[in-house]
């Protein structure tokens, strides 16, 4: 029983050791880089509103 024990704290180490060195920095840096893509989708999409907004008044015919 002593080897299975070992066996299962030495995968429990690992994952602890790998929650602690990689998978923080990789969610650190993912969170500014969705930020960023999220901030550029946001003035993209204002870039075409206003467009579209310049579109349908040199379309518009009425009152």
């Amino acid at each position: 029983m002593g080897l299975i024990t070992d066996l299962f704290f030495a995968i429990g180490n690992f994952f602890k050791w790998t929650f602690e060195n990689l998978l923080e920095p990789i969610g650190y840096w993912s969170g500014w880089i969705f930020t960023i893509i999220g901030i550029g989708l946001l003035l993209w999409w204002l870039k075409q509103l206003l467009h579209f907004g310049n579109d349908n008044e040199k379309k518009y015919n009425g009152w």
